[in-house]
């Protein structure tokens, strides 16, 4: 799974951007829905930290450090997503 990880991360990461803009476009233009804009941040910031978390697993980042110094990197990006999820989504109501 790991490996599965190491090669798509950073195009699932991608699709997430894709699929947030498509939504708002789609609400917004053709179903004449208002959304906030935050919905496109909210895609913007995951793919930024799957593409991130992608270069790290594939060793473009951090060579010199050890595997737990990453991991720890990796929590620290995915926990800030996460908030960063939430005070955005926070925002929409």
């Amino acid at each position: 799974m790991r490996e599965w990880f190491k090669k798509n991360l950073g195009l699932l990461g991608f699709g997430v951007w894709m699929f947030g803009t498509l939504f708002f476009v789609i609400a917004e233009f053709i179903l004449k829905i208002s959304l906030d804009s935050s919905i496109l941040m909210m895609g913007f910031v995951i793919m930024g930290a799957t593409t991130t978390i992608h270069d790290i697993l594939n060793e473009k980042y951090f060579t010199k450090y050890s595997e737990k110094v990453k991991n720890g990197i990796i929590v620290f990006i995915t926990s800030t997503t996460i908030g960063m999820f939430f005070i955005l989504a926070y925002l929409l109501i």
